[in-house]
């Protein structure tokens, strides 16, 4: 009797293409027997480049399946390194390139915010990173990556970056259900709870009876935040000005202050409250 792992070694058909289509199909069905995965094709992929797909699929999977914990200091061969402290502001550029090349040989990326310095950024690999675990497996072309922020919140940017992205899809009128900068429920002033998809209903009525919005300006005067055992609130507050053009043509200029309530759930800030210029719920 034949090995189940040399089924898709055999040819399954004389017809090559049609055969490999067999061998894909097989590989799926394996895929979600041995190791509970499951593999979609929308049937517009060449079947040789499904095949390699699945294959590569099969093959983290298994390494995933056996891999073992490791620290990721052994994992690089526990390389000699001078502590942050000890070093001037001269060495610690060239310290950090050592093993940042230490990290990438094993295709371990790590990002950093523009904010951080090279200090920053060295201590945190040779003092914390260093201490952490990783899947003792690679596959080839595939990287683990680790976010500095994920270790070190930056919450005031995080809720700049989402007032940032509120308003850039505020002026482009292009809210949708992955406007991930909004909480799933809204919070009005007289404590009614609004879904998400009605609050983005309503500003898709607004939108309406505009052609475009144009000449935008907008500032952020104070970004607030307390954090909580259950996560965090916090705002954004400033003045905003637009044209909103009528869709016969006329111009109204929109102005005034904003303020962005946010809530702080699972590390993710997003708005549950507006007071926006042009905005009513």
């Amino acid at each position: 009797m034949s090995n189940n792992d040399d089924l898709t070694n055999q040819p399954l058909s004389d017809d090559p293409e049609e055969n490999l289509r067999m061998e894909n199909e097989l590989l799926r069905l394996k895929l979600q027997a041995e190791l509970g995965g499951e593999s979609h094709s929308s049937g517009n992929l060449p079947p040789e480049m499904e095949n390699e797909f699945l294959k590569n699929i099969f093959a983290f999977e298994q390494n995933y399946a056996n891999a073992k914990r490791i620290l990721i200091y052994d994992l690089l061969g526990r390389p000699e390194f001078i502590k942050a402290d000890d070093l001037d502001k001269a060495s610690i550029g060239t310290e950090l390139q050592k093993v940042t090349d230490l990290l990438a040989a094993k295709n371990i990326v790590v990002h950093f915010d523009d904010e951080c310095d090279s200090r920053t950024r060295y201590q945190f690999i040779t003092e914390e990173l260093f201490e952490k675990e990783t899947d003792d497996f690679s596959v080839p072309g595939m990287t683990t990556n680790f976010d500095y922020e994920e270790f070190h919140p930056n919450h005031k940017k995080d809720i700049q970056n989402r007032t940032t992205e509120f308003m850039t899809e505020w002026f482009k009128q292009s809210f949708g259900e992955y406007s991930w900068e909004l909480a799933n429920q809204f919070i009005l002033p007289d404590r009614l709870i609004m879904s998400k998809k009605d609050v983005i209903a309503q500003m898709n009525n607004i939108f309406a009876a505009y052609r475009e919005f144009k000449n935008e300006d907008y500032f952020i005067k104070e970004i607030k935040f307390e954090l909580n055992e259950n996560g965090g609130l916090g705002h954004a507050e400033g003045g905003v000005r637009y044209d909103a053009v009528l869709e016969n043509g006329e111009t109204l200029l929109i102005q005034g202050p904003f303020k962005l309530y946010f809530s702080l759930e699972v590390e993710w800030w997003s708005i549950f409250h507006i007071v926006f210029p042009g905005f009513t719920y």
